[in-house]
């Protein structure tokens, strides 16, 4: 990924904010909130390549504890900056990066390469939530086997979620997107896959975009197994 890593840092630095960045809070994390968190006060969240989404703050605000990945220190700070948070910057060995946490204790972001991220440096989520990471992957110039990268991604996940976590993954809508079958052949069959639908481009910023829209997927462990 070290080749896919330079493109998207390069992105970042020569824009402080991507077209393909989205402005405010993700109308859906608001819908879904309560499903993501399970309606509780105070959950371990988790953002595979988070960017710079201000979705973080708002549920950091709510009470929840919030951990992230992204390759770009640019967008970590942006982060912090857009949110007015203090925060430190320590080495971290494990991800070959920085660990970025804010003052109050409740964020922390981890700058370095997502797949060397696991249940050693985090783990127990009860939520996660997926804003286009498993896009990325479907769209990266490698010259790898791009299933077995997005298998490698999704066996981090299944690493670090709780027994009763639920995963939210939000896909671009284009004719290559993945469809329920393909989204539980990559979880397996301890997985129940729920398939919430299309919906329309929700955000400006994607009008120029040539996508129909969005489909969000609900992944849990299946107990009835």
């Amino acid at each position: 990924m070290d080749e896919e890593n330079t493109k998207w840092t390069k992105e970042w630095e020569a824009s402080s904010s991507p077209g393909w960045a989205m402005k405010g809070i993700n109308p859906y994390i608001k819908k879904y909130k309560d499903d993501l968190t399970k309606g509780m006060d105070c959950v371990k969240l988790f953002f595979p390549m988070c960017g710079d989404v201000e979705d973080m703050f708002w549920l950091s605000e709510l009470g929840h504890d919030i951990v992230g990945v992204e390759i770009s220190a640019i967008a970590i700070q942006k982060f912090f900056n857009d949110s007015n948070l203090e925060y430190v910057v320590t080495p971290c060995g494990e991800i070959k990066g920085s660990l970025y946490t804010s003052k109050t204790g409740n964020i922390r972001i981890y700058c370095g390469d997502f797949f060397l991220f696991g249940a050693s440096i985090e783990c127990n989520f009860d939520g996660i939530w997926d804003r286009g990471a498993f896009n990325i992957l479907d769209n990266c110039d490698l010259k790898t086997d791009k299933r077995n990268l997005k298998k490698e991604y999704i066996n981090i996940l299944k690493s670090v979620m709780k027994q009763d976590c639920h995963v939210f993954i939000e896909l671009v809508v284009s004719d290559s997107t993945a469809k329920s079958d393909d989204m539980q052949s990559f979880f397996g069959e301890d997985y129940l896959v729920e398939d919430f639908g299309l919906v329309e481009k929700y955000a400006p910023e994607y009008d120029s975009f040539p996508f129909k829209g969005f489909q969000f997927f609900r992944i849990s462990k299946n107990n009835e197994i």
